[in-house]
């Protein structure tokens, strides 16, 4: 199983604890390492049995650290981590206790706090869909498997799970489950049956699996999907029907003796139909009202992978990104699209090796270059030329408002001053996007799961000031923001704004990371018409320039 989750996260304490004893740079290129690992397409343990030379080819990985990726690979475990911990008692709560504390102490505090919260708690998104992917393919290749789906909170998008349930059909159970408490990674079988099995993974994710009858796939799906809201109301509409739902079929009541008639269970369609109902995306089920409207038969259509045709937040090698530009654009070819917009980043605290003006037009001139490139081989495929501009603390952009107006897209997000009280931050963020020409908002809450709350602020007005400056707001893809979530977006619609949905990707294989906000973006009730990204190369210009 891949260890990739698990090295990253050790990469990332190191980091923090780093930063507590004010080592400068040390702490940025441990971070930067994991967020190489936590987007490589393959088994970091794969690439470390190749021996360092190639662990230090990966982007941001040099000679110590790929000695550490390769210690703890080998051994389990990573001396130069507990030396460190060793070497730091703090009492955090005397610590917490001090005013006056400087950005710097602020910062360390911050980082104390991150190791405080690492534990069991759930697992981000967008880390647990490569490893759940990968399962799932692994064990539809076992003889007599017909179909295997992850259930519960990972069908329905949320930012973070718990767990992971595993639904399976299968004409040998027994095949399957052996095969399931066998996979790599598998750090105790918790339990073992021969239709139900249970385990945890070196990594401390539980996953449950249970192969069901081909003919009560459906309920069962269903059952299992949740959420516990959507299917308790469910159940209500079942009982007034003189029907009963479960696990195993919708069933009619038969009069005095309480014996039940199987009317339906194979498929998740047939159980809703016969409720009177369409069937509620996976999206959608968290008793929010799509049961209303899936009663009336007035369900969105939800936007899909397919309808989207671009990404509106990439970085490059040009910042902080791992990749150059024309490696970005390639992927993004493959993935389909029509158009993808550079994003590097531009000033402000805590921004890592930012453009300035200068560069930002030498930058420029290269997209030219590349898209005159791209047109030359008849590709249909076009660069946006685009920057993140920091909200500086006073409400002005880290970047003149003639610098701005070069760009095709400009969004402007927050980087620093995090701690500014509600009042302040809505007139902070106000008046960067009533007084700059600013296209997107761009990761408006400016979150870091776990690791930093979402900043404070008043969201009705905010997103009435964007929709008012016909300023986009941003669905941001990456797994540690996901930002905006799904209450925001829903909230944001109602009130009558627009979106993005972006991958803020930092290498080539985060593109994909567009798939998270994807998922955000359909728990939000958003149709095609309400994002951007599904405009062609020449409606999105013309959307741009208004």
């Amino acid at each position: 199983m891949r260890k990739n989750s698990h090295v990253a996260a050790i990469l990332y304490e190191i980091a923090d604890l780093l930063e507590i004893q004010d080592v400068q740079w040390k702490p940025q290129a441990y971070r930067k390492a994991a967020q190489t690992i936590e987007s490589l397409p393959e088994d970091i343990a794969e690439v470390a049995h190749q021996g360092l030379k190639k662990l230090e080819e990966l982007p941001g990985v040099g000679k110590n650290i790929a000695e550490k990726i390769e210690e703890l690979v080998k051994k389990g475990k990573l001396g130069y981590l507990e030396k460190l911990k060793k070497q730091i008692p703090i009492d955090v709560g005397q610590l917490m206790q001090i005013e006056g504390l400087g950005q710097k102490e602020q910062q360390i505090l911050e980082s104390i706090k991150r190791l405080e919260k690492r534990g069991p708690e759930r697992f981000l998104l967008g880390h647990v869909a490569p490893l759940a992917d990968e399962i799932v393919q692994t064990l539809k290749r076992v003889p007599g498997v017909q179909d295997a789906i992850v259930a519960g909170s990972f069908r329905r998008g949320k930012e973070t799970v718990g767990d992971l349930d595993i639904l399976i059909t299968s004409t040998q159970p027994k095949t399957v489950m052996e095969k399931f408490i066998t996979l790599k990674g598998v750090d105790k079988v918790l339990a073992h049956g021969d239709t139900k099995s249970s385990i945890r993974l070196e990594n401390g994710l539980q996953i449950d699996a249970r192969v069901v009858e081909k003919n009560q796939y459906g309920s069962a799906l269903q059952y299992f999907t949740g959420s516990k809201e959507h299917s308790i109301a469910l159940r209500k509409i079942a009982l007034k029907k003189g029907l009963t739902l479960s696990e195993y079929g919708l069933f009619k009541i038969r009069g005095k003796t309480n014996s039940k008639k199987l009317l339906v269970s194979k498929t998740e369609e047939e159980v809703y139909a016969k409720l009177g109902m369409q069937c509620p995306p996976p999206e959608m089920r968290e008793n929010l009202g799509e049961i209303e409207l899936a009663q009336k038969h007035k369900l969105p259509k939800l936007v899909e992978w397919k309808d989207l045709h671009g990404d509106f937040q990439t970085q490059t090698n040009w910042s902080d990104g791992a990749h150059s530009m024309e490696e970005m654009a390639r992927k993004a070819q493959e993935l389909g699209w029509k158009f993808m917009v550079i994003t590097d980043h531009v000033g402000g605290i805590g921004i890592v090796h930012p453009l300035d003006e200068k560069r930002l037009a030498k930058q420029g001139a290269e997209i030219d270059k590349l898209n005159n490139k791209f047109e030359q081989n008849k590709l249909d495929f076009h660069l946006f030329k685009g920057a993140e501009v920091d909200i500086k603390a006073n409400g002005e952009l880290a970047l003149s408002k003639e610098a701005c107006k070069k760009l095709d897209v400009v969004l402007a997000s927050i980087h620093s001053s995090f701690r500014m009280v509600n009042g302040e931050m809505t007139k902070r963020i106000c008046h960067a996007i009533e007084n700059y020409p600013v296209h997107v908002l761009a990761h408006p809450t400016a979150r870091n799961i776990p690791e930093r709350d979402p900043i404070d602020f008043d969201l009705e007005k905010v997103f009435q000031t964007a929709k008012d400056q016909s300023v986009y707001l941003e669905i941001n893809g990456q797994p540690k923001r996901m930002d905006l979530k799904d209450s925001h977006v829903q909230l944001a619609r109602e009130l009558g704004c627009e979106f993005v949905i972006s991958s803020d990707a930092h290498s080539k294989d985060q593109l994909t990371y567009l798939r998270y906000g994807l998922l955000t973006a359909r728990r939000g009730w958003l149709q095609k018409s309400d994002i951007l990204n599904t405009h062609t190369v020449a409606q999105t210009e013309k959307q741009l320039q208004r």
